[in-house]
């Protein structure tokens, strides 16, 4: 028997525990109490703004099956109209073009970001401040990531000036009478060697020059008036950005140098005339490619480098939002591939990976590698034999050269190259060799090294895969939306399907929005991304897709007619040391306000992808293929998180500054799915069942397609609560390109087809 001192004592045990469960009730109630759906879109800039800024937008969360080219060369027609536009109007006024958009005298607007800080920036512990100013010659600290960590902070000297081309080049021209070559590219003081290096994995001249070629249309330029367009690949399709031709340079104007070098040109040229000296000094500073403060051509007078990376950084928004990065995301954008990373100490079959991949460099793939962070700065050290530490490089080529296995590899600096066996000079090299593999020694930063030995210096590996060679035959379907994200990491409530008519080969990519062009307006929250392909029906996954890089998660399979579901799993991270957006646009919106707008556009337009459904129609009495629908998930998936059903207790007031910001995260994603001589279906929500009805060729030929519109409007008649897919036989994929559409319940004209089965979604 207790006693009663025993007694009070439990007692006492259970009121402590229940003062600590109430609390803790308290605390997630608060945090994760948020369980309303996204139904609205994030707008930076006020909706009158916004919507007076952009006129009448075509929404783009959905693109059904359509060729791979098809947004490229909508992108080029736009890219060629607006340079043909801007020739008029410079021929019309006796001008040359420029940039209002993109003024590189405004230094601020174009090399800073949006920030929360006083117009100083700090980086690393320390403070630069950058000038509107022709003049600034101070120095700035970046943060870069380029491989598997972030670099430590490296100081560089911001650009002294801007000028034209024709006030740096004796003789300038965009390409000087060749294809691009990798040898051309030369990286500057902007820390983007991930851009650079995937620059120059395209410009191989024995693979495919007209990658590079695709990038700058050759009727969107006019180097006379000082015009240059160009398209990349963002989120999905390809868009155009258009750049004047100043360039910004290292060293000021002879009035503007007052530091020593003005001394000492002065001492040193003292016995020349005052005019001849000024024309020497910039002969030697202000001259040529070795002028300029960012990327350049190795050729004097070749201008392409510098002028795409300034429209790849204007696009973007500035010259900061494109310092690091990684390398296969930066093929990604050059390419429209799709990139899957390898971690090479995870690599299961490396003779497989040699065989399949990387003797395909340049034809199927092309590959960029990248090494961490050695915390030492000297590339002979620690055993790496001239390769930097966390840098990424161009894969050019891999041979087989007797029984030895060889990558060509370049350093995007033009210099600095491995020096083991392979290197140049080394003892591996006969005159034969020399000649076969067309090498030459020297110090461009391109070198030959074992395939042993980069699998053991390179710790990833960026392998993207390019769809140029046989575009004709591929087709990409893709849809976007905006999904709540739960603190847990759960498997999400909304998920996508699709349905694949004829077996193919799929590479299929689930996206999120790419944030670099927004920069400053990305918030707290991050995600990390990846999802399992399921057959309806069954709980074992098809296969998992896996993240690369920042944005994406993928895999590449075979796959059989059939309907898929892809289940995704977003994980969201918070880091209360970054600013919210709100304190940004309330920091910047009276100093720079050009500024937010531009970015503010950027933010707000990208986030039209994921408009949610119900904001552009009215639910219909029935379930649409595109409306988000929640899902019952696999045993085998762990179940969203939910509230609690009762009322939390109140919040103690000491925990009160804990609980201000509860867990509110949302994310766009878009699936993508790339599809071999087919067109995948793909929706939002859980794959319906279907139930096939055949139809035969005759029948859809017959007065031409008249009894086959009868009846799918007899079918739509009495089942108004199905929907109708139509699939095409492959032989006749063309035609169906421009025919398959989701029937609504009062179809319009139909087009026929030779060959076609309709499928009855219940």
């Amino acid at each position: 028997m207790l006693s009663e001192k025993a007694i009070i004592k439990i007692m006492t045990i259970k009121t402590s525990t229940s003062f600590t469960q109430k609390a803790l009730d308290s605390f997630w109630s608060d945090k994760l109490s948020s369980d309303q759906k996204i139904t609205g879109l994030p707008n930076v800039l006020p909706k009158n703004i916004f919507e007076r800024l952009i006129g009448e937008t075509n929404l783009r969360s959905t693109v059904s099956g359509c060729g791979i080219n098809t947004s490229y060369d909508a992108a080029v027609k736009q890219c060629e109209a607006k340079v043909a536009a801007i020739v008029a109007e410079c021929q019309h006024n006796n001008t040359k073009y420029s940039d209002n958009e993109f003024n590189l005298d405004d230094m601020e607007y174009c090399i800073r970001p949006l920030t929360v800080t006083e117009s100083d920036t700090v980086i690393g512990g320390e403070r630069t401040k950058l000038r509107s100013s022709k003049k600034s010659m101070t120095t700035r600290t970046v943060n870069t990531r380029t491989g598997t960590t972030k670099l430590t902070a490296t100081k560089v000297r911001e650009p002294a000036c801007a000028k034209r081309i024709n006030e740096i080049f004796d003789a300038p021209r965009f390409f000087t009478g060749h294809e691009p070559h990798l040898q051309d590219i030369r990286q500057g003081s902007e820390v983007d060697c991930w851009f650079l290096s995937s620059l120059g994995c395209l410009a191989v001249d024995e693979a495919h020059p007209q990658l590079i070629n695709k990038l700058c249309p050759k009727r969107a330029r006019n180097e006379k008036i000082g015009v240059y367009g160009f398209v990349f690949y963002r989120d999905g399709e390809w868009v155009s950005e258009i750049v004047d031709d100043k360039l910004y340079l290292t060293n000021p104007d002879y009035d503007d140098c007052d530091d020593d070098r003005r001394s000492v040109w002065d001492r040193s040229h003292g016995r020349l005339d005052p005019e001849a000296s000024r024309a020497d000094y910039k002969k030697t500073f202000q001259t040529g490619s070795d002028a300029l403060f960012f990327g350049s051509c190795a050729d004097p007078n070749e201008t392409w480098v510098p002028l795409m990376e300034k429209a790849f950084a204007k696009i973007h928004g500035d010259y900061d939002s494109i310092c690091g990065g990684w390398p296969g995301e930066g093929v990604e954008d050059l390419t429209g591939g799709v990139t899957t990373e390898f971690i090479t100490a995870d690599i299961l079959d490396k003779d497989s990976f040699w065989t399949e991949g990387l003797l395909k460099v340049g034809k199927d793939f092309i590959f960029n590698a990248s090494t961490r962070d050695y915390n030492h700065p000297d590339p002979d050290q620690l055993g790496r034999q001239g390769i930097e530490d966390d840098h990424a490089y161009s894969v050019l080529r891999a041979v087989e050269y007797y029984g030895n296995r060889l990558c060509l590899v370049k350093n995007p600096w033009g210099e600095t190259e491995w020096n083991g066996p392979w290197s140049d000079g080394s003892k591996e090299w006969t005159p034969e060799a020399l000649h076969i593999l067309n090498h030459k020694f020297g110090n461009e930063g391109i070198f030959w090294m074992p395939y042993e030995d980069f699998l053991n210096r390179y710790d990833e590996i960026w392998r993207t895969r390019i769809f140029h060679c046989d575009w004709f035959n591929w087709h990409v379907a893709q849809h976007w939306t905006t999904v709540n994200v739960p603190w847990s990491g759960d498997y999400n409530e909304t998920s996508f399907h699709f349905d694949i008519p004829v077996p193919t080969t799929a590479v299929i990519v689930l996206s999120q929005l790419d944030a670099r062009y927004f920069g400053g307006l990305t918030g707290q929250h991050t995600y990390h991304l990846s999802f399992h392909l399921h057959v309806p029906g069954q709980n074992s996954h098809v296969v998992r897709g896996y993240s690369s890089g920042d944005r994406s998660a993928t895999t590449e399979i075979f796959l059989e007619a059939d309907a898929y579901e892809v289940f995704l799993q977003i994980t969201g991270y918070r880091d209360d040391t970054l600013p919210k957006i709100e304190d940004v646009v309330r920091y910047n919106w009276l100093d720079r306000r050009d500024k937010l707008i531009q970015i503010g556009l950027k933010h707000d337009m990208a986030y039209l992808k994921g408009v949610v459904q119900e904001d552009i129609q009215k639910k219909d009495k029935r379930t649409s293929l595109t409306t988000p629908v929640t899902l019952t998930t696999p045993s085998t998936f762990t179940p969203p998180t939910t509230p609690p059903s009762t009322p939390a207790p109140p919040i103690p007031k000491d925990a009160a500054d804990m609980t201000k910001d509860s867990w509110n995260a949302s994310c766009v994603v878009g699936l993508k799915i790339y599809t071999n001589h087919t067109i995948a279906l793909i929706g939002l929500g859980k794959a319906a069942d279907a139930v096939k009805v055949e139809i035969s060729p005759d029948l859809a030929k017959k007065d031409h397609g008249i009894q086959f519109e009868s009846f799918i409007r007899k079918e739509m008649t009495s089942n108004l609560d199905s929907d109708l897919k139509i699939h095409f036989d492959e032989t006749d994929l063309w035609p169906a390109a421009k025919f398959i559409t989701k029937i609504s319940s009062t179809p319009t004209s139909l087009r026929t087809a030779d060959k076609c089965w309709c499928t009855k979604i219940n």
